[in-house]
Parts: C-alpha cells; structure tokens; sequence
C-alpha cells in the first residue's frame, strides 16, 4: 500500500483524481491518496469527486495552510530552511518561478519560506511515499522535490514523447527538474537492441527525413492572433476578477494572486503582434547563418533547464560576438503564443548587425536544413535538427543533450568557432540507436494539457498503470 500525493490544481483538477480511482480499482485498492490544492475553490472540486466518508482522501490547501501561518515566513526561516533543504542559493530557486519572478522581496521571501514548511508538514504528516504534478516550472513545485529528495519522498511527472510521432499518445517519466528520462540508457550508443525496436526507429527517422513533421500538439497553437469581439468584455473582467473575486487577492494562494492582472493579456498580445510585424524579415536562405529559434518564456524550458541564458537576449549577445565574419543569426519567434513578448526586446536584436529576427511562419525545417548549425538553449528544434544530422549547439539541460551531433556548451562566448570545428557528424545508424533508446522509454498514455482525451477513463488507466509500474520499480512493496 502506498501513500501517494497529487498536484490537484488546474489543470490536475480532474486528471490527478481520474488516475488516483483507476490506481485504486486497478492495482491498489488501499492507497492513499493527498491531493494538493491552492485554494478552498479547488478542495471544493476535489472533495465533491470522492465519498465525504472516504478514509484513503485527503486534501490538503496551501491557501490555508500559508495564511494560517504567514507571519512564521520570515527570512530567518527561510535561511533555515536553504541550509536544511540544501537550496542554497535560495534565489536560483525563486528565480525559477514564473509567477513569483514578477512579485515583490517580501512576498517572495515569505512564499518561499511558506512553501518548504507546506512540504516539509504534508510529506512528513502523510508519509508520502510519491508525489505527482507537473514538470518543475514553480517554485511550488522545486521545492516539492528538493523536501522530497531529504525526507524519502520521490517526486515525478509524466512527459509527452516529443519529436517521434507519441506525443498525443505515449509519454516518459521524469524524476529530476531537467525533463530527463529516468530509464533513458546513458550508454545507448553502445546497447544491444531488439530487430522490432531498430525497425521502428528506422522507419520513423526515414519519414522523418522525407517529410518533416510538426509535433501533434502543436495543432492546438500557433494561431495568427486575431481580434475577436469578446476583447471588449476583458476590461469587465478585470474589474470582476480584481474587486469582487476574494480568490484573486489570496495572498497565500500565489499562483493565482493578483491574476486579474493577467485578465488584459489576450488584447495585448493582439496590439503587440501587429506593431511587431514590421520588425520580422525573410530569410535569405543563401547567406551563411546559425539558427537560434526563441523559447516561450517564462516557461521550464528556460527558467529551469537554461537558468544561466534565461534572458535570452544575453545567450544572443554571446553568441552574436563569437560568429566569425560571414555569418549571422537568424532569430525567430515561437508562433504559439505570438504577441506575449514585448517589442522592446524586438528593438534590442535590431541593435546587432549580425541577427536578423524571421518572420515567425517561415518554414522551420527549411532553416535548419540550410543553416550552420541550429543554437538552442533546451528547444525542440535541436532535437529535430539532431534527426537531421545538422550541427546543435545547446545552451541548456534538456533530455536529449547526449544525443549524436549535440554540443552542450555552458559558455557560448568566444566558443562557437571551436566547437563548429571539432564537430563531427553523426551516421545515420547512430541516430537511429538513439531514438531505439528514446522510443523504448515510451509509455502508452496521453499527458498533454490541452487534449480532452487525457481524461477518458482508458486514458487514465493507461496512466495510473504507468505510475504504479514506476511506484513498484522505485520502492517495492514490502
């Protein structure tokens, strides 16, 4: 029997309680279960699933938790528990939250405090042998798994499969705040593996290559923002959401504190993508060019597995000073959420003569066919561009780092010259044992947040057998 913890929040609201009863009906009918809200709001949703006479359930609310005990947070505190918790420095970690990074010194001061005595309470209290939420991009969440990591509670998630044709259907299962597969084989390169598990890479990489394919879950974005009429009802919201929400101003609840100031993003972004337009260009696909796509931010992708280059613009400027004469960079804008980036930082690329930024709808795959080499920080791109056997220089820690061809590279300045020299391109055949490696991690279930299908009971039946074949891998039953 284990004790088993759930992120329940949106949007684990209905999928972490969908797995949970599966886990029950299926493969431990005497699990316990704590689910994690934010709010009274939330263990409201989450009660209403169960029995009110349920043993095994418990919800468990940071909201109260936080403001029960405010006063406690102080910095004090917080320098225990940075000592106790090994999170020194303490900042890297607040910096890593893409809520908190926009909130005042105290206010992070007494969150961060607030948020190891919530974890250090629910995981000592409960026993909790696994906890369940997403992929760390809060400081909520870091500090989940560094109490964890002290007190024997093992934090993890679930992964789409990325770039191989699996993400609406298979995921991994990532136990670090690097999004690395846990079982993913360091030594690939040199494993034995199965005719069916070759072919399957095989074929794969050589559709792949003959038609390069979009990720599935990019059907649910890159969207042309367009003005809609329900701009008009925002200025509404705002107002509803900032005077007559009390969640909204829930201090204690930081994740949605102060949210309706958020409530205007949509018309904006709508204001900032059309003034934006005339900083975009085509590219010259006859000049020579490194490739540098930019992330979504504040997003995990950078603020936790490329902290060092979270400010992009500092990568680029490293790297814009260490091209040799007759190259430039090609920057271009992730199409998905288009508008959520201020143009200031569109006026401070026009400020190097050597970057260009693309329009964000011309053809990826065309510029890392013709590029030198791509340059990321952790993106999608460099794994595509890896299965195209082009050069990758990576700025970040991302789960195909190992990968033939990928030069991690923590210091970009003066480096690029070096490392395009000593780089040697892969055979197709190591490709292809590195995706056999990476496609053997993959689990059947769907993971991915804005896919409705996620939460039909099939699907969390695939999930919930995941979780418990880990659970069972990682601390038997005794």
């Amino acid at each position: 029997m284990y004790n088993l913890c759930f992120m329940a929040r949106r949007p684990f609201d209905d999928l972490s309680p969908g797995i949970y009863k599966q886990i029950r009906k299926e493969q431990d009918p005497e699990a316990n279960a704590i689910f994690i809200t934010c709010d009274c709001k939330e263990s409201e949703y989450i009660r209403k699933k169960f029995d009110a006479n349920d043993k095994q359930v418990t919800v468990v609310e940071l909201s109260a938790f936080m403001n029960e005990h405010w006063d406690e947070f102080t910095l004090e505190k917080l320098s225990y528990y940075e000592k106790k918790y090994d999170a020194s420095p303490m900042w890297k970690y607040i910096y890593s939250d893409r809520f908190l990074i926009y909130r005042n010194y105290d206010y992070c001061v007494h969150t961060a405090a607030g948020l190891f005595a919530f974890w250090e309470h629910v995981f000592t209290t409960y026993k909790v042998d696994f906890y369940y939420d997403e992929v760390i991009a809060t400081l909520f969440t870091y500090v989940a798994y560094l109490v964890g990591k002290k007190v024997g509670t093992h934090y993890y998630t679930l992964m789409l499969m990325r770039s191989v044709g699996m993400d609406l259907t298979h995921h991994y299962i990532l136990n670090d705040p690097f999004e690395m597969i846990y079982d993913m084989p360091e030594d690939y390169a040199t494993r034995e593996y199965t005719p069916e598990q070759l072919k399957a890479a095989d074929e794969f990489l050589a559709g792949f290559e003959e038609k390069h394919s979009k990720p599935a879950f990019m059907q649910f974005s890159g969207r042309k923002p367009k003005w809609k009429m329900s701009f008009f009802t925002l200025p509404f919201l705002w107002i509803r959401q900032r005077y007559f929400n009390p969640h909204a101003m829930d201090k204690g609840s930081y994740i949605y504190y102060k949210a309706y100031e958020r409530s205007m993003e949509q018309i904006k972004f709508y204001f900032r993508y059309k003034a934006s337009r005339k900083y975009y260009n085509k590219a010259d696909l006859s000049k020579k060019f490194v490739y540098f796509p930019l992330h979504l931010q504040p997003e995990a992708s950078t603020i936790v597995c490329a902290q060092k280059y979270e400010k992009q613009l500092y990568f680029l400027d490293n790297l814009a000073k260490s091209l040799p004469a007759d190259t430039v960079i090609y920057c271009k804008e992730h199409y998905s959420f288009l508008g959520s980036r201020d143009n200031s930082f569109y006026r401070a690329l026009k400020e190097y003569p050597n970057i260009v930024l693309i329009d964000p709808w011309e053809d990826s795959f065309q510029l890392i066919e013709h590029c030198e080499c791509v340059a990321t920080l952790t993106g999608t791109a460099g794994q595509e561009a890896m299965m195209l056997r082009r050069p990758v220089i990576m700025g970040g820690d991302i789960l195909y780092e190992n990968a033939p061809g990928v030069m991690r590279i923590d210091d970009i300045f003066g480096n690029y010259e070096s490392a395009m020299a000593n780089w040697k391109k892969p055979e197709r055949e190591e490709i292809v044992k590195y995706l056999a490696a990476y496609m053997s991690c993959a689990r059947p279930g769907n993971t991915y947040a804005m896919s409705d299908a996620r939460l039909t009971d099939d699907n969390c039946r695939l999930l919930a057998k995941s979780m418990y074949d880990y659970f069972k891998e990682q601390k038997p039953i005794m």
